[in-house]
């Protein structure tokens, strides 16, 4: 019995993988600027919650003809982050990985030395 208690104190002690590319997020350009907003307040206050880490926005659009308006939707997302919630611009970056299945956006919350996430290879690149 000596043995099975030691053992589950240790544990806690061994060393826990962090998630590879934390997916914070992901909607559809379809939300509400007002949900969206609710969205990146909760993006907002994590990564001021989590010193030393990044801001990765990753869009996609329906098709080629979307993309111009789902760059224009990331590009606001970043500048809500850092004027309306106060975040380092350097923190906050956005990507446009191609056309896929939807105009979607995806916020990925990366602490440091954590590689950007891989576009989708489903996905054409642009």
């Amino acid at each position: 019995m000596l043995f099975g208690s030691l053992f589950l104190l240790l544990i806690p002690l061994l060393p826990i993988a962090p998630d590879e590319n934390p997916l914070f997020d992901r909607y559809s350009t379809s939300i509400s600027i007002k949900q969206e907003h609710e969205r990146l307040d909760n993006y907002a206050i994590q990564l001021k919650n989590s010193p030393g880490s990044r801001a990765l926005i990753i869009v996609y659009a329906e098709n080629e003809k979307t993309a111009a308006s789902v760059k224009a939707r990331a590009r606001r997302a970043v500048e809500y982050l850092v004027k309306t919630r106060g975040l380092n611009r350097v923190r906050v970056v956005w990507r446009y990985d191609g056309a896929c299945k939807q105009n979607e956006i995806l916020l990925y919350l990366l602490f440091p030395n954590e590689v950007d996430p891989s576009p989708d290879t489903k996905c054409l690149r642009a």
